[in-house]
């Protein structure tokens, strides 16, 4: 059956957690406002983008800054692009010319210009380091020392596996070696035909090859091991045999049969063969719409749109009205991953939010749309009929626009 989900907007993102206050728009400029709707930063920017460690990219005519939660401009819109976890300070500024290592206590470059940065391995307990390249050569840029390490390999890579964090993979020429991100130490001198991650079950290992017979293993604090079979891959847990992997073979069905009357049976299609597990028929609805069906949700399993007067409303399976029949039209929505869903209510061209988990109305139709949804802040973004942008709270439906009239 036919979800609608979350769409992804500039504003949120699933790969990090959202952090701090709450971006508005006013006059199609972005600002910051706090839970008390007290304005932290007046809208003056193109776009605000997800808080990451206390800090957000913002952008203004092409040109790329960064904010703090308080509302701080760290580092005005000048570069093309800001990227990286900002931790201990630090961030990768791109301009015309290069790359940048930026501190953003005080928006100045340290170490230069760089070719290339890449954050794949910026952040270490010890410190900030970043895999560069200067002049054709790669190596190992410590911010916080503000010095080079190596600076004389054709590639820096980082590992796969979390245990090798604190190591990379380096190449001279033909030959590979590993060097200790921290310290810069050659753990491994680049003098192997081939070095790679392999597995003796869930443990890691390194192996370095040379020539066509001779293997070296390492563990993955680089001590010689003999781990015995190994494999390119960790080892997977497999289902038992006869376990259902399709966990959801049963779900709802609707059909027409004319006349305002319909039929609605759960049914189980995992082979061909399939069979109908209960029905019941329902009458005088000029139309119904599957919405959801979950078998797992003890209160509200069904919710199924019903039509019936010119009006629309949501029923169950047994044809209970769990919203009564006042709306336009109605949709069902969630994210990507099932963390959140609700019911989209439209009446006069507004909407509104009906919370599914619980069936009670959290906004009446008062929104002009709902963009996404952000579940670190535990809010809605929406959009109002004047054409602001903020936050509602999923748990009062209190919307974070400063001065907004609902």
């Amino acid at each position: 059956m036919k979800t609608a989900y979350f769409l992804p907007v500039l504003l949120l993102s699933i790969w990090c957690k959202a952090q701090g206050p709450y971006p508005y728009t006013e006059k199609g400029k972005w600002g910051l406002t706090d839970k008390n709707k007290s304005v932290l930063l007046k809208p003056q920017f193109d776009t605000i983008d997800v808080f990451r460690n206390g800090y957000a990219r913002v952008e203004s005519n092409k040109k790329v800054g960064l904010i703090n939660t308080n509302g701080a401009v760290l580092i005005n819109p000048s570069y093309t692009n800001i990227t990286n976890a900002f931790q201990d300070y630090t961030a990768i500024a791109r301009n015309i010319k290069g790359y940048q290592i930026i501190d953003i206590r005080n928006d100045k470059p340290i170490g230069g210009l760089f070719t290339d940065v890449l954050p794949e391995r910026s952040s270490y307990a010890k410190g900030s380091y970043y895999f560069v390249n200067k002049d054709g050569k790669m190596g190992i840029f410590d911010a916080q020392a503000g010095k080079m390490q190596g600076g004389k390999y054709n590639q820096v890579t980082g590992f796969n596996d979390p245990a090798l964090d604190q190591y990379a993979l380096i190449v001279a020429g033909d030959t590979y070696g590993v060097i200790d991100v921290t310290s810069g130490r050659e753990i491994l001198k680049p003098e192997y035909d081939d070095i790679e991650e392999v597995y003796a079950g869930n443990t890691v290992y390194v192996a370095a090859k040379k020539g066509d017979d001779k293997v070296f293993y390492y563990d993955a604090s680089f001590h010689t091991a003999s781990p015995g079979n190994v494999q390119d891959k960790p080892t997977s847990a497999m289902p038992a045999e006869g376990e259902v992997l399709n966990k959801k073979a049963k779900d709802m069905y609707i059909y027409k049969l004319g006349n305002d009357k319909w039929r609605v049976v759960l049914e189980n299609r995992e082979t061909n063969k399939y069979k109908g597990l209960d029905s019941t028929d329902l009458n005088g609805y000029t139309n119904l719409e599957y919405l959801s069906y979950y078998p797992n949700d003890k209160n509200f399993p069904s919710k199924i749109k019903a039509v019936k007067d010119g009006k629309t409303g949501v029923i169950d399976m047994s044809g209970k009205v769990l919203l009564p029949f006042i709306y336009d039209d109605v949709h069902f929505r969630e994210d990507m991953v099932g963390r959140y869903a609700f019911i989209e209510t439209y009446l006069d061209n507004k909407k509104g939010v009906v919370v599914a988990a619980s069936m009670k109305e959290l906004k009446k139709p008062v929104l002009k749309a709902i963009l996404d949804e952000d579940h670190d802040r535990n809010a809605l973004l929406v959009e109002m009929p004047n054409g602001q942008k903020g936050y509602m709270d999923k748990n009062t439906g209190e919307i974070f626009i400063p001065g907004i009239k609902e």
